[in-house]
């Protein structure tokens, strides 16, 4: 059960179901612009697979041109109350996982969260890529390693990530509808998956830039200017509009701009805890929301996430 894999989630890492990777060696000794190259290498080939899908393309959005969502199209998923009875809502899941392997987890347990290539965009997983502003895929080539970085090895996301929108506007974003995973997580090996192109997993990937390094508060523990704080919001609110706009039901969130931004992680929960429960994005609208904090080290991103907004139903 679902609720199962949830609760072992909230202390490890995700380890999902997925095909057996080809036996290449261990690559934890490879240099990540290694991994980098070979992605590159290899996405041509397995493309040519899926001719039906079109990993080069992305739309940018900006929050000033999307007009509010309209309540009357909001599917109201509903979740059992305590009681039994059903209530109109989504319950938010904080998970100690990488983002796609949070993706391919939901995959594999929702009946209508599937990973084929020509399913509808509601079947389909949207994840949150926490996106540098400056440069396509972050230091990817160049062997950084945060969650950008991270999801650049694994899938063809670079592809859609085209240097004429850089550098970006505070308020905008872009969305990949297909974007096709291709290897396992680093800490499983990296390896490439051995599925043919057609039996791949896909997901759609939403781009939204953090602040970087906002003045904080004396104790840093929040946002010293409330026009930072405001624009986190805003960020937040262009995420789940362009969600909801291309119809996604499963999403997976992150913690935007806690990282190397160095944006203060229990402001920003509280952040994303007020933008969800606003009147606009509240109800209903997402059958599943996760918020994947992958935190390996125990530096305590994933335990605040977890505390400010695991369990809560907006």
């Amino acid at each position: 059960m679902l609720s199962n894999v949830l609760a072992k989630l909230r202390t490890h890492a995700a380890k999902p179901h997925i095909p057996p990777p080809r036996k290449s060696g261990d690559r934890k000794g490879r240099s990540l612009a290694a991994v980098a190259e070979e992605t590159i290498q290899v996405l041509p080939g397995l493309l040519q697979g899926v001719p039906h899908l079109d990993a080069a393309a992305s739309i940018k959005y900006e929050l000033p041109e999307l007009s509010a969502l309209d309540s009357t199209e909001c599917p109201h998923f509903e979740i059992k109350a305590d009681r039994g009875e059903s209530r109109k809502g989504t319950r938010i899941s904080v998970v100690n996982s990488d983002t796609f392997d949070a993706a391919l987890l939901i995959e594999a347990n929702e009946k209508d969260a599937r990973p084929a290539l020509t399913c509808q965009p509601a079947d389909r997983v949207a994840v949150l890529n926490l996106a540098s502003d400056k440069n396509p895929g972050g230091g990817w080539l160049h062997g950084a390693a945060a969650q950008e970085e991270a999801l650049c090895f694994r899938s063809s996301l670079t592809l859609s990530l085209h240097q004429h929108y850089y550098p970006w506007t505070p308020r905008m974003g872009l969305y990949t509808h297909d974007v096709v995973i291709i290897r396992e997580a680093i800490d499983a090996g990296h390896d490439l998956l051995q599925s043919p192109p057609a039996e791949l997993p896909v997901v759609s990937v939403i781009s939204v830039a953090g602040l970087r390094s906002p003045p904080l508060s004396e104790d840093r523990q929040a946002f010293q200017s409330t026009a930072d704080r405001e624009l986190t919001k805003d960020k937040m609110r262009l995420i789940l509009r362009i969600a909801a706009r291309e119809k996604h039901r499963h999403l997976v969130l992150g913690a935007i701009g806690c990282g190397a931004f160095a944006n203060p992680p229990r402001d920003v929960a509280r952040c994303w805890l007020e933008v969800l429960e606003e009147a606009e994005f509240a109800g209903g609208w997402w059958k599943t929301l996760w918020f994947a904090v992958y935190d390996s080290r125990n530096e305590g991103n994933f335990a605040i996430f977890q505390q400010v907004l695991d369990g809560k139903v907006v």
